[in-house]
């Protein structure tokens, strides 16, 4: 992120000093202009380090780890106020979201143009299967819990997961994690909060395993 301090400090030091008071939970309100109401919140800075300050033009960039719903720009607003002087953001980059980081897997939108062009006029799919990944890429650091087919369409009409229809799980499970409900053939059903640990799962033959949290 870049920013811009109104005025000038006494040194790049009291800039690392305010930014790390700056780190762990925090009261945020979003902006006048933003998708969400205005309300009070409490977001996540996991970490945050200046990567670079410049004294004549009172601009730095810094670098930010925090919590999906913090606002970046609040945290530049609040670093101005820390230091007394005012300030605000000029850009933002997103270099990671979630487990998917700018390095790998990234395309433009020119390239979906030109895979959908490819697959239109010539009936090759190879570019559209490259620029397009599967939605399961997002979840392989989730927990799976593998349903019976018998089993996936009631899932997805919001039935409770019961144990009777899980084929297999995997190791590790504790209860209330974050788990993805697959299907045989590896597709995502569903997020869900288990409710039963792996050890429980092999020891029972009866029960609720998971509670949907999205289809």
């Amino acid at each position: 992120c870049i920013f811009k301090l109104h005025s000038g400090v006494e040194s790049e030091q009291q800039v690392i000093q305010a930014l790390n008071r700056l780190r762990g939970a925090l009261f945020q309100r979003p902006p006048l202009i933003s998708a969400v109401k205005r309300q009070l919140r409490v977001r996540t800075v996991y970490e945050i380090k200046l990567n670079e300050y410049d004294d004549v033009k009172h601009m730095g960039i810094f670098w930010v780890s925090c919590e999906a719903g913090t606002y970046v720009r609040t945290i530049c607003v609040h670093l101005g106020l820390i230091l007394g002087v005012g300030g605000q953001m000029l850009e933002l980059r997103r270099v990671r979201s979630g487990i998917q980081s700018e390095k790998e897997g990234m395309v433009t939108m020119h390239d979906i143009l030109d895979a959908q062009w490819l697959y239109d006029n010539h009936k090759d799919e190879s570019y559209l299967r490259r620029v397009i990944r599967p939605l399961e890429g997002l979840l392989i650091s989730h927990k799976r819990i593998i349903m019976k087919d018998s089993a996936v369409n009631a899932v997805c009409y919001g039935a409770k997961i019961m144990l009777p229809g899980v084929l297999r799980y995997e190791d590790g499970i504790e209860l209330n994690d974050e788990i993805v409900i697959v299907t045989t053939k590896g597709e995502a059903v569903s997020l869900a909060i288990a409710l039963m640990t792996t050890a429980t799962m092999a020891s029972c033959d009866h029960g609720v395993v998971a509670k949907i949290k999205r289809v």
